[in-house]
């Protein structure tokens, strides 16, 4: 959302401080990757957290690496399955020797994860799970100093932004509520129900649905039955299709807004027509005319062989994590987690190789979340593709948005 330069101060600091041949002649700096590749309802997040580091390393390779080293990544499937995300995070750790990582793009599959990177003093940046504990369970006094960052927009955040639209912007306040029953649906909810009372509006339904469910047409005549002029959803992109064709097909003529994972392809592809106008809450969209935004997405499809981003979200939000890393690992002159920790509490430079936007002090020793409200946008399906749901928000996606408050 910002115009920057090719890779800024990170890169003349490597230029200047390191050779090509030192850096070959070095053993790698190893960062595990790890995310639901292969998550039935996730898999959009998972390759795309995968594709944005891939893309990353090829960037920062090129040029010389970090502290004369190449970047070395280690991918895990982690399946969306809290088990596996857990046995991988300790075999990066206890096997593979990784200095930090990042990724992750289920609550529940982050938290119990996040917890061997902290005991074992591992920076680990999340850059897809959006549940407010996997950061502020880690925080003072919980743990003398947290080792969880997150470069996601939390789930206290997106209920506002997307309550901003249906009842600020839009002036409806008969909504029907509906989520999954994954911890990412429950704790989503709760953060939506919350920003509700606190707006004094009390929702006219607020039901749950199994994960995977594909028979939703009774829910659907609920809501239907309400008198509800908005649905408001919080779960990932297949079930979100599934409650849109369901409202099509029963000419629910309804706005449909949620959270991010709405704009991953999946629900595009899942919901075909009946995504049509659906919105969400986003920190980046694929499809703005910027020139970060056009050199990201150029570049991440060249370097992973395909045309397009299945989550451009969760692939900007990975890059992003991977460059605040590089810059505290710089700054630290150092991969030792606890001088990592301390660097990325205390970064001194402003960014100016990032995707989502230009961020200065992203966190500090009470704050790990890099993402404030002013960097959350609106974006809606038009003819099959995101893009900003307001045109001022399209004629400030260049301008930078730090970060606001402490």
């Amino acid at each position: 959302m910002q115009k920057r330069n090719t890779f800024g101060l990170l890169c003349c600091l490597v230029a200047l401080c390191f050779s090509g041949n030192a850096s070959a002649q070095l053993p790698p700096i190893k960062i595990g990757i790890i995310g639901p590749v292969t998550g039935k309802v996730s898999e959009d997040m998972g390759q795309s957290i995968v594709g944005g580091a891939r893309t990353f390393a090829a960037d920062i390779n090129q040029m010389g690496g970090i502290l004369g080293r190449q970047v070395e990544l280690v991918v895990r499937d982690d399946q969306a399955k809290s088990e596996v995300g857990v046995a991988f995070a300790k075999e990066l750790i206890a096997q593979e020797k990784v200095v930090a990582a990042v990724g992750f793009g289920n609550t529940g599959v982050a938290l119990p994860s996040a917890k061997v990177f902290q005991e074992a003093k591992i920076p680990l940046i999340v850059s897809g799970a959006t549940g407010v504990a996997v950061t502020k369970s880690f925080l003072p006094p919980a743990y003398p100093a947290s080792y969880i960052f997150r470069t996601s927009a939390n789930d206290e955040l997106q209920p506002i932004v997307i309550l901003n639209d249906v009842i600020d912007r839009r002036k409806i306040d008969k909504i029907a509520v509906l989520h999954d029953d994954s911890p990412y649906g429950q704790f989503g909810n709760q953060n939506m129900i919350a920003e509700l009372e606190r707006r004094k509006i009390k929702p006219l339904m607020d039901e749950v649905f199994k994960v995977g469910d594909l028979d939703l047409s009774a829910l659907l005549r609920r809501v239907r039955d309400s008198g509800a002029q908005a649905i408001v959803i919080y779960c990932l992109g297949p079930d979100a299709a599934t409650i849109a064709k369901e409202a099509y097909k029963q000419q629910l003529k309804l706005p449909i807004v949620g959270p991010w994972g709405m704009s991953q392809q999946s629900f595009v592809d899942n919901a075909g027509k009946a995504a049509e106008g659906a919105r969400m809450a986003v920190t980046f969209i694929e499809n703005d005319l910027s020139s970060v935004s056009n050199e990201f997405s150029l570049t991440y499809r060249k370097v992973n062989k395909t045309n397009h981003i299945p989550s451009a979200v969760a692939a900007a939000q990975t890059y992003d994590a991977l460059r605040l890393l590089a810059l505290a690992m710089i700054q630290a002159n150092s991969t030792e987690g606890p001088k990592v920790q301390e660097a990325l509490e205390n970064l001194q430079q402003h960014t100016t190789t990032t995707v989502v936007t230009r961020y200065y002090k992203p966190f500090s020793p009470t704050n790990h979340e890099a993402i404030t409200l002013n960097m959350v946008v609106m974006g809606e399906i038009r003819n099959g593709k995101v893009v900003y749901a307001y045109k001022e928000d399209a004629n400030s996606g260049s301008i930078a948005r730090t970060k606001q408050g402490k």
